[in-house]
C-alpha cells in the first residue's frame, strides 16, 4: 500500500514558473505539430485558421489533461513538485474535473494574452481590454485573498494545487 502523499497549497510565485516552463514545452509541441502541417500547406495550399486553432487546442488539452488525471502534475510542475488533486478527497482528478480546469485556464490564458495585446497595441480604451484584464485580475485576486490559494479555474474545477513532500 502506498504512502499518503503531504502537502501545502502552492504559492503564486511557484505557480507562475511552472507555468512559465509548462508554456515552454507546450511551445516546442506545438512547433513540433506544426511542422508537418506546414509541409503540406506548401504542396497543398493553406489550411482554414480554425483547423490550424483546433490543433493548438487539442495539443494543450492532451497535455494538460492527460499530465493532470494520469499523474496529477505537468512536466513543468514536476521539478517544483507540485500535484493538482481534488479538494474534497485528496485524490485525483477525473476527466471531467481536469478538463473544466483546463477550459478555465485557458480562458484566463487567453484573457491575458488579449490584455497584452491591448496594451501594445495602446487600445486599453477598448471595451474588451476591460473585460480581456478583468479576468485574470479577478483570477489573481481570488488566489491572493483566499485561505486556500485557489485560483478561478481551482475554483470551478474543484481543484487545488499543493507543493508535495513525500
Amino acid at each position: 500500500m502506498g504512502k499518503r502523499l503531504q502537502g501545502v497549497k502552492a504559492g503564486i510565485l511557484i505557480r507562475i514558473l511552472a507555468s512559465a516552463y509548462d508554456g515552454l514545452i507546450l511551445f516546442g509541441l506545438c512547433f513540433l505539430a506544426f511542422i508537418p502541417l506546414t509541409v503540406v500547406e506548401q504542396n497543398m495550399g493553406n489550411a482554414p485558421q480554425w483547423l490550424k486553432g483546433a490543433l493548438l487546442l487539442v495539443i494543450a488539452f492532451a497535455y494538460f489533461v492527460g499530465f493532470w488525471v494520469k499523474g496529477g502534475s505537468t512536466t513543468g510542475m514536476r521539478p517544483w513538485k507540485l500535484m493538482v488533486v481534488m479538494n474534497e478527497t485528496g485524490g485525483p482528478l477525473t476527466w471531467a474535473a481536469a478538463s473544466a480546469r483546463f477550459a478555465g485556464l485557458i480562458i484566463t490564458w487567453l484573457s491575458l494574452g488579449m490584455t497584452v495585446w491591448y496594451i501594445i497595441t495602446k487600445d486599453t480604451g477598448h471595451f474588451l481590454f476591460f473585460i480581456a484584464s478583468t479576468i485574470p485580475a479577478l483570477s489573481l485576486l481570488v488566489m491572493a485573498l483566499s485561505t486556500d490559494r485557489l485560483t478561478l479555474h481551482d475554483l470551478i474545477s474543484g481543484t487545488g494545487v499543493y507543493k508535495i513532500s513525500e
